[in-house]
C-alpha cells in the first residue's frame, strides 16, 4: 500500500496547478492520496504553521502508518513547513516533494525528497533555500525569474515551467528515488551489485576537419570487476580529497551517481571536474541523470567553480544529455583527459551566476 498526503499553502490549494497535476501524477501511481483541509489560516507564518500542524494531526490521527509500505509527502509553501514538522514530531519515514519550501522548513531536518523554488520568490531568500538545501543533500531545481508559485509573467512560459517541474516530479515519484551524498565507507562492490553500467552505442560523435559529426561505431561498453574496483579506488579518493559523492537509490540500490573533484583546475576558467556521472541502464530516461547533474552543480558552484568541466563518453545519447544541461564544448582542455580518453568530449557547462 501507498499514500501520498497533500500539505497547501495559505493560499495555495488543490486546485491550484503544482498540487492540482501532482495529485493526479500520484493516482497514477497507485497512491491514496489525502489531502488536508486547512481552514482560517493566519496570514502571519509562524501562527499559520502552528494552526496549520494542529489541523494536521487532527485530520491524520487515524492514519495507520505502519501500514503503508511507501509514504509521500508532498507540500506546498507553508505545508513544507508542516510536513517537515509532522514527520519529525511522529518519526514517520518518508519521501517529499517540497514545492517552493521556506526557510523555517529546514528546522524539522527535512528527510530525502526533491525541492523546487523561483529565484523571485518573494517569501525567502534564493540563496536561504540553496544553503539549506546543501546542508540536507536535498536536489534543488531553481526556476529562474519565478515567483512564490513558480510563475512569471508569460502564460506560455508558465506552461513550459509547469511541464518541466511536472516531469521532474513524476520522475520522482514513479522511480521511488531518493538522493543522497556517498561516504567513503560505503564504497565497496557490494554497493554496485545492482547497477547495470551496459550502454549499447551505435552512433559516436568525433570530430572531422574541425567539425563535430555523428558517426557508427558499434560497440558495447560495459564494466568488468577490474574496472568496478577502479572506479571504487578513484571515488574514495575524491571523497578522501573533499569532493563530491552522490547517489541515487531506488529501494535502496544504488541506480545513479555523479562525483565532482575538490580542485579547481583550468586557471581562468575555475573549472571543477565533473570526473563521472553514471545511470543504471534500467533506469535511463527517466530524469534521474537530471537530478544528479544539478546537485554536482549546486555543489561545485558552492566550492568555488565557475564552471563544470566534462570529459564526455562520445556516445550519441551520452552527447544529447549534456546538449540538453548546457554544456559547450571547453575552452580549455585538460591534456590529462584527453591522455586518458582520447575518444572523449572534452565539455563544460557554466554555472548560473544568479
Amino acid at each position: 500500500m501507498k499514500i501520498a498526503v497533500f500539505f497547501p499553502g495559505i493560499g495555495y490549494h488543490y486546485d491550484k496547478p503544482l498540487l492540482y497535476y501532482s495529485a493526479k501524477i500520484c493516482s497514477q501511481y497507485q497512491y491514496e492520496c489525502i489531502k488536508i483541509p486547512y481552514t482560517n489560516l493566519s496570514k502571519s507564518v509562524v501562527e499559520a504553521f502552528k494552526e496549520a500542524l494542529l489541523q494536521t494531526e487532527k485530520y491524520l490521527e487515524n492514519i495507520r502508518w505502519d501500514t503503508y509500505e511507501e509514504i509521500l509527502f508532498v507540500s506546498k509553501s507553508i505545508g513544507t513547513i508542516t510536513a517537515a514538522a509532522y514527520a519529525q514530531k511522529h518519526h514517520i519515514c518518508c519521501r517529499n516533494v517540497f514545492y517552493t519550501p521556506l526557510a523555517q522548513t529546514f528546522d524539522f531536518n527535512p528527510q530525502s525528497g526533491i525541492a523546487f523554488h523561483g529565484t523571485h520568490d518573494s517569501w525567502v531568500e534564493t540563496s536561504i533555500i540553496k544553503s539549506k538545501c546543501r546542508e540536507n543533500h536535498l536536489p534543488l531545481y531553481l526556476t529562474e525569474n519565478a515567483n512564490h508559485s513558480l510563475e512569471v509573467t508569460d502564460t506560455h512560459k508558465n506552461l513550459d515551467i509547469l511541464g518541466e517541474v511536472m516531469k521532474m516530479t513524476e520522475a520522482y515519484i514513479a522511480n521511488n528515488m531518493y538522493y543522497q551524498a556517498i561516504c567513503a565507507d560505503e564504497l565497496c562492490p557490494r554497493l554496485f551489485e545492482h547497477f547495470i553500467r551496459r550502454q549499447n552505442v551505435v552512433l559516436c560523435r568525433r570530430k572531422e576537419n574541425g567539425n563535430w559529426v555523428l558517426k557508427e561505431d558499434p560497440f558495447i561498453d560495459d564494466w568488468t570487476e577490474e574496472d568496478y574496483q577502479t572506479l571504487i579506488a578513484c571515488l574514495k579518493n575524491t571523497v578522501a580529497t573533499g569532493g563530491f559523492v552522490y547517489g541515487a537509490f531506488c529501494a535502496n540500490m544504488l541506480k545513479g551517481f555523479v562525483s565532482v573533484e575538490s580542485e579547481l583546475m583550468g586557471g581562468e576558467q575555475k573549472y571543477l571536474d565533473l570526473s563521472s556521472i553514471h545511470v543504471s541502464e534500467d533506469l535511463r530516461g527517466k530524469g534521474v541523470g537530471k537530478i544528479l547533474f544539478h546537485a554536482a552543480k549546486n555543489w561545485a558552484k558552492q566550492h568555488g567553480a565557475e564552471k563544470l568541466y566534462i570529459s564526455a563518453h562520445s556516445a550519441a545519447e551520452t552527447q544529447a544529455f549534456y546538449k540538453a544541461m548546457g554544456c559547450v564544448d571547453a575552452q580549455v582542455i585538460d591534456p590529462h583527459h584527453v591522455e586518458a580518453e582520447p575518444f572523449d568530449c572534452q565539455l563544460e557547462c557554466l554555472l548560473s551566476t544568479k
